[in-house]
């Protein structure tokens, strides 16, 4: 198993061990993490979301960290690369759904 996944503009789905190979190109992906690091044993590192280049995600955190076991210890929200803590999220979601009707 690859050490690394990452889906982008330039080269779409691409697996590699060698992170250095995915760190300079646009992270892009729609439909799921757009970055995923993996531990040794397969389990899920690290996962991120990502829409042309920038943090995003508007059902649930776009930044996910597991422990080996895979346990999440970390969860980091953004929309449109800007942090936000879990109650501004969800205010802020609630926002753009009021903007969009």
């Amino acid at each position: 198993m690859k050490r690394f996944k990452a889906y982008t503009l330039e080269k779409g789905l691409i697996e590699t061990n060698d992170y250095s190979y995915v760190i300079d190109l646009t992270w892009h992906r729609e439909d799921g993490p757009a970055y995923t690091r993996y531990y040794q044993n397969g389990n899920i590192a690290h996962e991120s979301y990502w829409v042309i280049g920038r943090r995003h995600r508007l059902d649930g955190p776009a930044v996910i960290s597991c422990d080996e076991t895979g346990n999440i210890i970390d969860e980091v929200y953004y929309i449109n690369d800007v942090w936000y803590n879990k109650d501004k999220y969800h205010k802020e979601l609630l926002k753009l759904k009021v903007q969009s009707l």
